[in-house]
């Protein structure tokens, strides 16, 4: 089994600076240090298991995956070597990215 880098696009890093910003908010520094880590500690979970997320339908494409954690959901793709986490988003919110989707009709 492959074992993979992972790498944080700018928006995905940007997420986690959002996420943290509202646990740190409505709660206390402290939590949002926590919960960001864990964040990435699932992220880093994938690195070992690339296919642990299931394939997104909207995109319809092997490569592209979603994993799930406490509400939020982690949007990366594998490419050769690297798992790439291209977002991370509240699941009660409507996502619109970059990467490609796959076309209807």
């Amino acid at each position: 089994m492959l074992h993979y880098e992972l790498e944080w696009s700018p928006d995905a890093l940007e997420d986690l600076d959002e996420i943290w910003d509202t646990i740190a908010w409505d709660a206390d520094p402290d939590d949002a240090d926590s919960f960001i880590d864990q964040l990435r500690e699932v992220a880093r979970g994938i690195c070992g298991n690339s296919k642990k997320g299931r394939i997104i339908p909207e995109l319809g494409l092997e490569a592209f995956r979603e994993v799930y954690y406490k509400g939020f959901t982690i949007v990366y793709e594998i490419t050769e070597e690297t798992i790439l986490v291209h977002e991370v988003f509240n699941q009660k919110r409507i996502y619109i990215r970059s990467y490609p989707r796959k076309k209807r009709g």
